[in-house]
């Protein structure tokens, strides 16, 4: 199954292509939901286009909301949004239509990445191939095809791409200087928490041309000189970006220690290797609730991470390919620091399989290496990757049909958590006004249908007690008009936020769906 006879990988490769272009087109015709990552992007991305400057958000300012507010959002890349902003600006291509693009080109060249980087890491052309199918049968390639998530995507596209890079220094010259320092910038505009990817990668090369020196001191000066443009690069980011707002990692809620904190980082390997956060529906984090008790999710995370390291073991011993070992060993290890970190201080970081998905990945081809030897085993992986590309071939065909029901305006996204009869009142309420209104809603991905007058989001999910009893908005800015879902209407929530408007005296409720309300007060 994994030798290679002729050069069928090449088959294989075209026919993975043409599979991805044609799932392209008909993201192109029914372009994706969005996730409120990238939604928070899209809205900075609209700011610009009507005259601020760059990822400055223009909101409504609490003072007098007759007046605006300017906050830089350094809370996530810009990435998401500059890139669709770039087919949009030269191809006059509305946004839904523009982020099917970004997908599809992103999914084909991270694909391609990661393919050259499995080969220079000392795999087979065929086994190499076999590790990106494999990768595009899971469901976190799958499913911003279905729903688009921002940086994942433009990191993907990046990381292998980047690896590889790191992987042919074969000496410290001014080109590879340059390539480090700027693989730095590109990757942060990609997705901000490629920094620690960034360090591991940098740390490869380190480690890769310091191996055969036996004296210290070749060590330090080889790290002093990578040291160069890795400063140079986190310095421009943190002055020019990072220093200018909060960040995720910026947020703490103090120490705590639980079993997840270190289960879930040394479970990375086949956690997010191989989807299996999203098949459970997110094992910590669940925002549609949890598929199993807190128990059995501990037993279970504490069974993948002994899995993961069995795994880690038995690649350091067997694996002839050294350049792979120390590429997983590296991202496994800092990955684990830096996560592990990160939440016993509860930084603003979710317990999801996204944010380890290069180890995810990295650890692929090994796996398959391991299963492929013996006739058992190939027949365990399989079935395994049966059952994967039958889940995939069903979420998808499920959620494309989903978008093409959905309602969709202006930005031409599928707007699935709305229906069509509420969206066409806000489009044409925002019509009727021109920059004399203000949009209330409670969530980013509503916002994006909005054109011609202010919006204002509370993220009230977010908020605790205190923050609520907290809102206020002073002053008279037009006519408001809040969009609260049917659970904020019933549990006072929208009330609540009526209130915290105190030029507004009185708003009047219509029902726009079984699902939302729409309150209105003018001066």
């Amino acid at each position: 199954m994994f030798l290679e006879k002729g050069k069928p990988h090449r088959i294989l490769l075209l026919v993975l292509g043409a599979i991805i272009l044609v799932i392209g087109v008909l993201l192109f015709i029914t372009p994706p939901g969005i996730f409120p990552d990238p939604a928070w992007g899209f809205r900075v991305m609209r700011c610009m286009q009507q005259g601020s400057p760059f990822n400055v958000l223009v909101t409504p300012s609490p003072d007098n909301i007759a007046l605006n507010q300017h906050d830089f959002l350094s809370w996530w890349s810009p990435g998401q949004y500059l890139l669709p902003y770039i087919f949009i600006t030269f191809f006059k291509l509305n946004t839904g239509k523009a982020v099917a693009v970004t997908i599809t080109l992103c999914s084909l060249f991270g694909l391609a990445g990661y393919y050259q980087l499995f080969k220079r890491l000392g795999f087979t052309a065929w086994l190499s191939a076999i590790s990106v199918v494999f990768i595009a049968s899971q469901n976190y390639f799958i499913q911003p095809f279905a729903f688009y998530s921002g940086g994942e995507v433009l990191l993907f596209a990046f990381a292998g791409w980047f690896l590889y890079g790191c992987f042919g220094i074969s000496k410290i010259t001014w080109q590879a200087m340059a390539f480090l320092f700027f693989a730095g910038i590109v990757g942060f505009i990609c997705k901000s928490s490629v920094l620690w990817m960034y360090a591991a990668g940098v740390a490869c090369v380190w480690i890769s041309l310091s191996a055969n020196q036996s004296k210290i001191v070749a060590w330090l000066y080889n790290g002093i000189l990578l040291a160069v443009p890795v400063i140079a690069a986190v310095g421009i980011i943190y002055v020019c970006y990072l220093s200018k707002g909060e960040n995720p990692s910026s947020a703490s809620a103090g120490w705590k220690v639980l079993p997840e904190t270190f289960s879930f980082p040394l479970a990375s390997p086949l956690l997010a290797g191989f989807s299996l956060d999203e098949l459970f529906k997110g094992l910590i984090y669940h925002p549609d609730g949890p598929m199993f008790s807190y128990g059995i999710t501990i037993l279970i995370l504490v069974a993948l991470a002994l899995a993961s390291l069995a795994f880690i073991i038995t690649i350091l011993k067997k694996m002839p390919h050294k350049k792979y070992a120390l590429a997983l060993t590296i991202f496994y290890v800092l990955g684990n620091v830096f996560f592990t970190y990160l939440y016993l201080k509860q930084a603003a970081i979710s317990y999801e399989g996204r944010h380890f998905r290069i180890i995810g990945l990295l650890a692929i081809p090994g796996i398959i290496w391991l299963l492929s030897k013996t006739r058992t085993t190939r027949v365990v992986l399989a079935v395994i990757w049966a059952g994967f590309i039958c889940w995939e071939v069903m979420y998808f065909a499920v959620s494309h049909k989903v978008n093409q029901e959905a309602a969709h305006g202006s930005s031409g996204l599928s707007q699935g958590q709305y229906d069509k009869a509420t969206l066409s009142e806000l489009i044409r309420l925002d019509n009727l006004h021109h920059n004399n209104a203000i949009f209330v809603f409670t969530s980013p991905d509503i916002a994006a249908e909005i054109n011609n007058n202010r919006v204002l989001t509370l993220d009230i999910e977010s908020m605790d007690k205190e923050d609520f009893a907290a809102l206020k908005y002073a002053g008279y800015g037009g006519t408001i008009y809040m969009l609260m879902p049917q659970a904020y209407v019933k549990n006072g929530v929208a009330a609540g936020i009526g209130k915290s408007f105190t030029g507004y005296h009185q708003f009047t409720i219509k029902q726009l769906s079984t699902e939302y309300y729409l309150y209105t007060a003018s001066h």
